[in-house]
């Protein structure tokens, strides 16, 4: 009587994938540890225990190991930072907004490949801004912000006479400005929780409906 071929866990990844993922995950522990320029794809071999050959069998260079890195990266911090799932989590635009903030800059803080791509190879997250998966995550930011700002007012939480384009522009540029002195600390220390919870605390004040008796 024949036997039932072996079937596969749930979940389980094909034998291919996981080298992929084996691959992905040395690459990002080398960048973060010399950067994305002093690395070698002989490093990243070793360290997914693979050939050359393997990894440029998945990858044919350097810099697409570094784009599908980029790739799950942003979907991360998209998720860690992303607005509609605060606002719909908390209940409310203005707490939403404080969620997002600091997901956004804990997940900045603790990503050693964010850090190290802004602070060893400045050069190489210009380049990266002008690429696919980038502009995606930023239109779909904007869309999310703009949304919660529709909304927010809509419910009378906040302010009638907000512009919800431009106030989903201006909270965009307060969050990316707190990343950049996060990775960047030479002029402000954007680490600081007093810091983070006075700008809350300002926005909150500009944002917020006046209250009717």
């Amino acid at each position: 009587m024949a036997q039932a071929t072996p079937q596969a866990p749930p979940g389980a990844l094909p034998r291919g994938e996981r080298t992929r993922q084996r691959i992905l995950h040395a690459a990002a522990q080398c960048f973060a540890a010399s950067g994305f320029s002093r690395t070698t794809v002989e490093q990243i071999a070793a360290g997914a225990s693979v050939s050359k050959g393997i990894v440029y069998h998945h990858f044919r260079g350097k810099e697409l190991i570094l784009e599908a890195l980029l790739e799950r990266t942003l979907d991360d911090w998209s998720r860690a930072s992303g607005i509609a799932a605060h606002v719909a989590r908390a209940g409310s635009v203005l707490a939403g907004l404080e969620r997002a903030l600091r997901g956004s800059l804990d997940y900045a803080k603790t990503n050693p490949l964010v850090r190290a791509l802004f602070q060893l190879d400045p050069l190489v997250v210009l380049g990266l801004g002008s690429s696919a998966a980038v502009q995606r995550s930023v239109a779909d930011g904007r869309a999310q912000m703009v949304e919660a700002m529709r909304a927010g007012i809509a419910s009378g939480e906040l302010r009638a006479d907000l512009d919800p384009e431009r106030t989903a522009d201006l909270l965009r540029l307060v969050m990316i400005a707190f990343v950049d002195s996060l990775l960047d600390p030479r002029w402000i220390d954007a680490s600081d929780d007093a810091l983070a919870a006075t700008c809350l605390d300002v926005l909150r004040r500009g944002l917020r409906a006046e209250e009717t008796s």
